[in-house]
């Protein structure tokens, strides 16, 4: 069995992926930030020399929109310069490298899917930093895979949908933006996609993974007050321009996923299907 070294494993996505390498029984670790600063390139060599890891998922990253257009050096120290250490690193002991990026590369401003293959520009500092850290990895290591995702929720950590489902309960009202549009991504739909190119083995590169179809954050709002069996009256959709938001965000991330269904790897299934399975067990984590 090939062992893994997983970073970033305490995070919405980690803990996902965890759960998938304890179920299928791979032989891994994920030291904590504690035990591992992967912004200390001394410090990850050292336990990858340790280790000797066949490939390293990189789920760590800085993810607060809005705090990175204050405190930018702090999100590109992990969302770049880690991530090339990540890189560098796995160069040297030959390690097969799986990083976790975001639809924020993008500014919003097609009509259709973006592609693999489609112009990056990001609008703010954390899409920035972000797309720092694809350009590193892969300049140090081509034979990386980048995978690209939005919206991406679960039943750990903070995120909107978790956030939303707590007012569910409550009946508070809920003014969500209709201006956005993307896909909403289960955490655990990433998380099996991640373990199917560890099986697949398909080109390395860039991919896209979200789930299937499209909605707005009020439309998602809508369907998880309708998945709670709350009053979808309680939800009210408002601008982007009436928030108070610090980071621009991209009115348009719908991310297409042709490239992986070509490359055969896992099923894409559509948000509300996902959202469906998924909000029975954050409410039971909430309550």
């Amino acid at each position: 069995m090939e062992r893994i070294l997983l970073l970033g494993g305490s995070g919405i996505l980690g803990l996902e992926v965890l759960s998938h390498l304890q179920t299928e029984n791979f032989d891994y670790v994920a030291p904590t930030s504690t035990n591992l600063d992967i912004t200390n390139k001394d410090q990850l060599l050292r336990v990858i020399s340790e280790f000797k890891p066949v490939w390293i998922i990189n789920c760590a990253a800085w993810t607060n929109v809005d705090g990175a257009e204050s405190s930018f050096e702090e999100a590109r120290e992990l969302n770049a310069i880690a991530v090339e250490n990540i890189g560098i690193a796995a160069d040297l002991f030959e390690c097969k490298v799986i990083h976790i990026s975001t639809d924020y590369v993008f500014d919003g401003e097609s009509s259709d899917p973006y592609l693999e293959t489609s112009p990056v520009h990001p609008l703010n500092k954390y899409g920035e930093s972000k797309l720092q850290g694809e350009k590193v990895l892969l300049a140090v290591l081509p034979s990386a895979y980048v995978l690209r995702t939005s919206w991406l929720y679960g039943i750990s950590g903070k995120n909107f949908v978790k956030t939303i489902v707590g007012k569910a309960l409550r009946s508070e009202e809920s003014r969500v933006v209709d201006d956005q549009v993307g896909s909403p991504t289960s955490a655990r739909d990433l998380a099996t996609g991640i373990l199917s190119i560890l099986k697949n083995h398909p080109e390395p590169g860039i991919y896209n993974y979200s789930n299937r179809g499209s909605c707005s954050w009020f439309q998602l709002a809508q369907k998880i007050y309708e998945t709670v069996g709350a009053d979808t009256g309680l939800v009210h959709a408002i601008s982007s321009g009436s928030l108070s938001f610090i980071a621009k965000r991209p009115k348009f991330s719908l991310l297409s996923k042709e490239k992986w269904i070509s490359a055969g790897l896992s099923e894409v299934p559509n948000w509300e299907e996902s959202l469906q399975l998924m909000v029975p067990e954050i409410i039971s984590e909430l309550q």
